[in-house]
């Protein structure tokens, strides 16, 4: 989700570009011999995660990470 929203990917582009780059396999802590999880996947995450608070939680983790890189 973080992946999609920084670069405006659909589930479809997501699944691709997972598969395509090696620093969103990187970043999703996915080795080359690991199975990406496709768009069917990504879309029923998203949709168990968007039911509760844990979204809002995991953007507000992401972007107090970020403030203390830069």
């Amino acid at each position: 989700m973080v992946l999609q929203a920084l670069y405006s990917l659909s589930d479809d582009q997501a699944e691709f570009q997972i598969q395509d780059r090696i620093s969103f396999m990187r970043f999703l802590r996915l080795g080359l011999g690991d199975r990406v999880p496709d768009a069917k996947t990504i879309w029923l995450f998203r949709e168990h995660l968007t039911k509760g608070p844990a979204v809002e939680n995991l953007f507000a983790r992401f972007d107090k990470h970020l403030a203390n890189v830069r």
